[in-house]
């Protein structure tokens, strides 16, 4: 089966918490900062070292759909250590933000129309907030939508809930 992975940044992977997430909310042991475009990102080590794996997985796609667009890529992949500078871009007009007219929302009905995954997978911690973005996750065969608190990011258990989806396994 072929996934998509469509992978905002703050809030994601990127933990906008002030001060560090606690291992107990994110299962994660070891956050790191770093300055990127002059913004501090905060991230779990163990997350990004997920991704990589993930990526390399066949049969797995990862494509960015975020505001940082192109930076996500050129800028914060290698800033981090994420081998993401090679993943496909989605992009849109950030100013189109509520209801139908959600870039993100526009930008991966298109992608999803136009590859027909076996499995999307959506993780943005914006989705909770967009009631159009939910029903479309909710009645669009295939798709799954993680909706993190922006606070943390993905957790360790929205790792393993990822991978059961992907492998149909735990772990």
């Amino acid at each position: 089966m072929n996934t998509i992975i469509y992978l905002d940044v703050d809030g994601v992977i990127n933990a906008i918490r002030n001060g560090t997430p606690s291992q107990k909310r994110t299962g994660f042991k070891d956050f790191r900062r770093q300055v990127v475009r002059g913004y501090q990102i905060q991230y779990a080590q163990e997350l990004v070292d997920w991704l990589n794996t993930l990526a390399m997985r066949p049969g797995v796609t990862i494509k960015w759909l975020t505001t940082w667009e192109h930076d996500a890529a050129g800028m914060l992949a290698p800033q981090i250590g994420l081998n993401g500078q090679l993943w496909e871009v989605l992009t849109g007009d950030q100013h189109a933000w509520q209801g139908r007219n959600w870039w993100k929302l526009g930008a991966i009905r298109a992608d999803h129309e136009k590859h027909k995954p076996g499995l999307a997978i959506w993780i943005d911690d914006d989705i909770k907030l967009e009631r159009e973005a939910l029903y479309w996750a909710a009645e669009t065969e295939n798709v799954m939508a993680i909706s993190p608190d922006p606070l943390d990011g993905l957790t360790h258990g929205d790792l393993d809930h990822i991978t059961r989806a992907i492998t149909g396994k735990d772990g």
